[in-house]
């Protein structure tokens, strides 16, 4: 039977919490800075990117609707007493990084509400630190999900608006969009353009969000409401390619009202504090379904502890202003390896007939599709974990010969035991 134009509407709504929780203020930040930097040149990247996290978030979801259960569950069924260790190697660092990031993203949000109107910062922080707390405490998946499409449109007619001022044209845009280009300097902001979109959290949340739907209605979804994520990110390094160069949110906004009114001005303060504020609530939200799904944590009293702790942590980071940069840098040292594990755990269990039967197992050519973004994803974390430790340790050195020799040993050793071996 086929599915009602209701239930796909509902559908993206569930999932409208991954665009939500993907464009936050790093991203909005990245993408101003990719614009600034090299105009059009990486849209490629964005598009790369947004198409990763659909095939990602579609395969956690395909594995825990065709196998039941949740992504804890599914770990420990494909790896059996190996799963468990998984599990911490993942959580731990996913958790840390939910904690570390929240101060960034509660900070976001206070920004954008600075271009709105003339208010203390540390009410605005208490303010954005309070409502989360309220809309976590009183909401389930459902209200969470209508709290992310709201913000999701305030973002998207904000950054929209911005990048309709823009000078380019509809052909400059779309061969960007699909023919890479690689300008000297750049490899750093492609990589952060497809770390900010392809979250490991999320990866839980969509196996969340996808527990009672069919495969169908899954992947309109998931489709629709990421691809207007991407599209999101899209139009802010549009915006953002207007620019000759961006340095603070405060310099972004005197160029959009001398360039384009007061307007600007309002859009510029809406969508950044959509975007920080949406993700100030999904960052605690992941972490309480990490515990769900890896400790098995299913009172709300015991869940509550948990997503509290990470917002009071971004809130006191918030509040005295005070930069948590070496735990930043050991968490992103740590995560760098969290999200290549995932993509990995991802690649095995849906090739294990056991868990996903013949019907619904990939062919060669999704496969191909998953090891293209294993490998890519394999080299942004290496990446991540060399500038990590070498930020903590105040190392130099370009190491890129290494990590690519590395990552490349590692697809084909994986490509290997799926196309030769066979799966489980």
């Amino acid at each position: 039977m086929a599915a009602s134009g209701s239930s796909r509407f509902s559908s993206v709504v569930l999932w409208s919490v991954i665009s939500a929780a993907f464009i936050g203020p790093g991203t909005v930040t990245t993408a101003l800075s990719a614009g600034s930097l090299f105009g059009l040149e990486l849209l490629w990247a964005v598009v790369f990117a947004t198409a990763a996290c659909v095939v990602l978030q579609e395969v956690a979801a395909r594995i825990i609707i065709v196998a039941g259960g949740d992504m804890g569950r599914a770990i420990d069924q494909h790896f059996g007493a190996r799963g468990a260790a998984i599990k911490v190697m993942v959580a731990v660092p996913v958790l840390l990084g939910c904690a570390a990031y929240e101060a960034g993203n509660i900070l976001g949000a206070v920004s954008g509400a600075g271009l709105l109107m003339a208010i203390s910062p540390a009410w605005t922080t208490a303010g954005v630190a309070l409502a989360a707390a309220i809309i976590l405490w009183q909401g389930g998946s459902q209200q969470v999900s209508w709290v992310m499409t709201t913000l999701v449109a305030i973002m998207g007619i904000a950054f929209l608006y911005l990048a309709l001022q823009s000078d380019f044209s509809a052909g400059q845009i779309a061969g960007a969009a699909v023919v890479p280009t690689w300008p000297a300097h750049s490899s750093w902001v492609v990589l952060a353009l497809v770390g900010t979109t392809i979250v490991p959290y999320n990866i839980f949340i969509g196996a969340a969000v996808s527990r009672g739907q069919t495969l169908a209605l899954m992947r309109v979804g998931l489709g629709i409401s990421v691809s207007l994520g991407g599209l999101i990110t899209a139009c802010i390094l549009l915006a953002g390619a207007s620019l000759g160069t961006f340095t603070s949110f405060t310099e972004l906004a005197a160029h959009f009202e001398e360039s384009i009114g007061p307007a600007g001005v309002w859009m510029l303060g809406l969508g950044l504090f959509a975007a920080g504020f949406s993700s100030a609530i999904t960052s605690p939200y992941a972490a309480s379904l990490m515990a769900r799904a890896v400790f098995h944590w299913k009172n709300a009293w015991h869940v509550r502890p948990l997503w509290l702790a990470v917002l009071l942590t971004g809130f006191a980071f918030g509040i005295s202003g005070v930069k948590p940069i070496p735990i930043i840098l050991a968490v992103q040292a740590l995560n760098g390896l969290v999200l290549p594990l995932l993509a990995y755990c991802l690649l095995v269990m849906v090739n294990n007939k056991a868990m996903v039967p013949r019907p619904h197992a990939p062919g060669v050519l999704y496969n191909g599709v998953l090891l293209l973004v294993f490998a890519v994803v394999l080299v942004m974390g290496l990446t991540n974990v060399d500038k990590g430790i070498s930020g903590l340790f105040s190392l130099s050195g370009n190491h890129s010969v290494t990590v690519m020799a590395v990552s490349l040993l590692t697809v084909m050793l994986v490509g290997l035991s799926i196309f030769r071996h066979g799966s489980k």
